[in-house]
């Protein structure tokens, strides 16, 4: 059970009130309703308490809708800088569920050199801020010419799309994909991202996650150094949507100014090095957030790392 003090009670009241979001409305209220914190569904506001009746016993999210709206992106904002591509289908409920990936088109020239990035998101289905800040950093990245020349970037924007769809954290079998990398599981999302991944060499991983023990942002920066040199200012600029997590210990882990050093075993990770080994960085944002802060929050911090490798790089720095 998360304890929440009276003051954190009072924020995330503020939050959910100033939500859009119906489905993130009432996938909060119903983790108070399920008893998640020591502060039931009782102890909020009448008006939140009718809300979450009205919205009734279920949600669902629509994986099809999130893909047309790729699809819609990459039309208005990306023609000329993306692809997309589907890497394989995940079954369920009767249906198939594309996996998608967006890839930057090949370069113009034979002689363009770009470092080659990849970011994940949707691992876990009810952390929809990963997957929306894809999304958004998609659209951004498309604007920004100095990016675009000079990273090639492979987007996994919901590789959980049955999770996604339910608005559960596990997969459609009940799986935590994010403890089942190199395991041997033979659960479809793992097996068609291993064999993605294991096909592809990057200098740099990035992931989005979300947590609801968490009241302030905070990043687990592995790998090499240049790691946590490039998780910092991500976070410094992330923080003036939400704080960062100054916990000593965060998740388990210990923690300095929001940076944890360490991974759980299974977790989704580069697997394969090139001539060096690639940074890889996740994004936490604290998931009792209001949706648009937490996608704000990622999307900047996504933008900042690609940046500041961008001056580590022209430092000429050995990565």
């Amino acid at each position: 059970m998360t304890q929440l003090t009276s003051e954190q009670l009072a924020t995330v009241i503020r939050e959910i009130e100033s939500m859009d979001s119906e489905s993130e409305v009432w996938r909060i209220l119903t983790m108070f309703a399920e008893g998640r914190f020591n502060y039931g569904l009782e102890a909020l506001p009448k008006a939140l308490r009718d809300r979450h009746r009205r919205l009734g016993p279920g949600r669902r999210n629509s994986h099809a809708d999130l893909v047309f709206s790729f699809r819609g992106v990459l039309r208005e904002h990306g023609r000329d800088v993306f692809d997309m591509v589907v890497v394989g289908t995940v079954p369920s409920d009767g249906r198939d569920h594309e996996l998608i990936k967006v890839v930057s088109k090949p370069s113009a020239s034979p002689y363009a050199t770009r470092f080659p990035i990849c970011l994940i998101a949707g691992v876990h289905g009810d952390e929809v801020d990963s997957i929306w800040a894809a999304h958004e950093f998609a659209r951004r990245f498309c604007q920004i010419p100095e990016l675009v020349s000079t990273y090639a970037l492979t987007i996994y924007p919901c590789i959980n799309p049955t999770g996604f769809e339910r608005m559960t954290r596990e997969n459609g079998n009940g799986k935590d994909l994010n403890r089942e990398f190199g395991r041997g599981s033979r659960e479809v999302e793992v097996e068609i991202m291993e064999r993605e991944l294991g096909g592809q060499e990057f200098t740099g991983f990035i992931s989005g996650h979300s947590d609801y023990e968490s009241f302030g942002l905070y990043a687990y920066a592995t790998g090499p150094v240049i790691s946590e040199r490039l998780a910092k200012p991500a976070l410094f600029q992330a923080s003036g949507i939400i704080p960062i997590n100054t916990d000593p210990v965060i998740d388990g882990h210990p923690a300095s100014y929001g940076i944890i050093s360490e991974k759980f075993p299974g977790s989704l990770g580069p697997l394969t090095k090139g001539k060096t080994e690639p940074f890889d960085i996740t994004i936490e944002t604290p998931n009792l957030f209001a949706l648009r802060k937490r996608v704000e929050a990622q999307a900047i911090a996504f933008e900042t790392i690609l940046q500041e490798y961008r001056a580590v790089a022209a430092e000429g720095m050995y990565l």
